[in-house]
């Protein structure tokens, strides 16, 4: 039986996640945001904004600031609540602290334990009850078991997502929360027997990159909401029979947020922002003779022109005999065209994490290692696969990750496996970031300068030599096996 008006309770809640870009033409952004929830909020029915995390990271601004003006935007915009997603922990655990106490609003990870104190990281919320109205909501956020590997927590030790949830929902209706909400930023194979056990009642998520399974029973419920357009937000209107959450009905709209206009403040407080680092980052570095992709699937499945710039840039300021970079590390997602001038606000944005050049004695043995690690997600577009400078090598996608390079060639000879190379590479990545494990084998050489500059500085310094550049692949990284490089 449907329930009458009377007899059912009401919520709506508004999601949005991932926008690490305070302006982000031609799609909307912070401002439009703002427009969105000012809108949702002056409607008569109990409403929830929860932001779902995603975003202090990776972006030209974050570099400077670790994530401090995504926090200072969101305090105008004013959400219930954050989840805290992998991304957050791209400065690490002390820097995301310092943005969860510089925030008006709590941020929430709910798998996570910092061996120092035996309780949540520092100035999170392992969970959170928000009241609307006669609701009560609980709030779960959770973060998978290999987000300490992809972005080399120091301390925090990762708990079980799915024990986790299961304690602290019940938990939390303990103390009294009707709904159960849970945040994620990672695919997680339990989500749908979380909500046919009724453990949680909305599952959040945003991912553009989502493919929906071909398997029936593998698709998600229609209370698993996955936001899979870019800048967009879900706004999901959830009705139930009093005292009766486990017969809630859900109806779920995608929201770009292009189509809602620009928050006047916001829109100012982004301005300040944007004119800062364009008054920053206008000089000109060199000008491009080829076109030039850093599209997401173009420095994470195969040889990138870009990637080869930075590694031999790495290479030609270190003096090494190798050098080697993830496809990761480069976030610009552009397409540039023949004759575009490279700014220091391009090479920045394609660059955008404060990664430092870090030397390396390595061994042959070691460095392929290294390499079959690269290449061992490529179906995935890991952001592991590598891009090199003097060398070269074949991958054999049939055979199984761990023995996929073959003739590996480094500055025209074949690799020997007890010989020493000298690499260049990030810091991210010697201390075996993105599953680099072999490269903490290494023996670290001081650079050559007193202060070990940043990458993104030692691209422009290379560059910037040069009046032109071509930004091409040259046969480093083919596949056999039918896929071309």
């Amino acid at each position: 039986m449907i329930a009458t008006e009377c007899q059912s309770k009401q919520l709506t809640v508004l999601y949005a996640a991932e926008l690490p870009l305070i302006n982000n033409p031609p799609y909307g952004s912070y401002a439009n945001l703002a427009s969105l929830v000012a809108q949702t909020r002056e409607t008569q029915q109990p409403n929830l904004f929860l932001f779902g995390g995603g975003s202090l990271a990776p972006s030209m601004l974050s570099s400077f600031d670790r994530g401090a003006h995504i926090i200072d935007i969101l305090n105008t915009i004013e959400p219930d609540a954050m989840g805290v997603a992998k991304r957050e922990f791209s400065y690490f655990e002390d820097e995301l602290s310092l943005r969860a106490y510089e925030a008006a609003f709590p941020l929430v990870l709910s798998n996570v334990t910092d061996p120092l104190t035996k309780r949540e990281l520092e100035g999170t919320w392992q969970d959170i009850i928000l009241e609307r109205g006669d609701v009560r909501v609980g709030i779960l956020t959770v973060i998978a078991s290999g987000s300490s590997e992809e972005y080399l927590m120091q301390r925090l030790l990762i708990n079980s997502p799915y024990d986790t949830i299961v304690s602290r929902a019940t938990a939390l209706r303990e103390r009294g929360a009707e709904l159960v909400i849970l945040m994620i930023s990672d695919e997680l194979p339990f989500i749908n027997k979380l909500l046919n056990d009724a453990s949680v009642d909305l599952v959040l998520r945003n991912d553009p990159y989502y493919e929906e399974p071909v398997a029936r029973d593998e698709k998600p419920l229609p209370n698993y909401v996955i936001v899979t357009t870019e800048s967009a937000a879900a706004s999901v209107s959830i009705q139930w029979p009093d005292g009766k959450p486990e017969n809630a009905q859900f109806k779920v709209a995608t929201l770009p947020l292009s189509d809602f206009p620009k928050d006047p403040e916001i829109a100012e407080q982004v301005a300040t922002y944007d004119n800062r680092i364009t008054a920053l980052l206008s000089e000109q570095v060199a000008r491009l003779t080829t076109e030039m992709d850093t599209s997401r699937a173009a420095v994470r499945t195969r040889e990138n022109g870009f990637g080869n710039l930075v590694s031999d840039a790495l290479r030609e300021a270190s003096h090494t005999d190798v050098a080697l970079i993830n496809g990761g590390a480069i976030r610009g997602e552009r397409s540039y065209r023949e004759g575009h001038l490279l700014t220091r606000k391009d090479i920045t944005s394609e660059l955008p994490f404060r990664n430092h050049i870090r030397v390396l004695k390595v061994a042959g043995a070691d460095l392929k290692s290294a390499l079959e690690n690269g290449v061992s997600r490529v179906e995935d577009a890991s952001g592991r696969f590598p891009h090199v400078s003097g060398m070269q090598f074949k991958v054999q996608l049939s055979a199984a990750p761990g023995n996929r390079v073959k003739d590996l060639m480094i500055n025209g000879a074949s690799m020997e496996p007890d010989r020493i190379y000298s690499l260049a590479t990030s810091d991210y990545l010697a201390i075996g970031g993105d599953g680099y494990e072999s490269l903490k084998r290494g023996t670290e050489v001081p650079f050559s300068q007193q202060v070990t500059p940043l990458i993104a500085d030692i691209v422009i310094s290379v560059l910037r030599r040069q009046s032109e550049l071509s930004a091409t692949a040259q046969g480093r990284v083919t596949f056999v096996n039918g896929r071309d490089s």
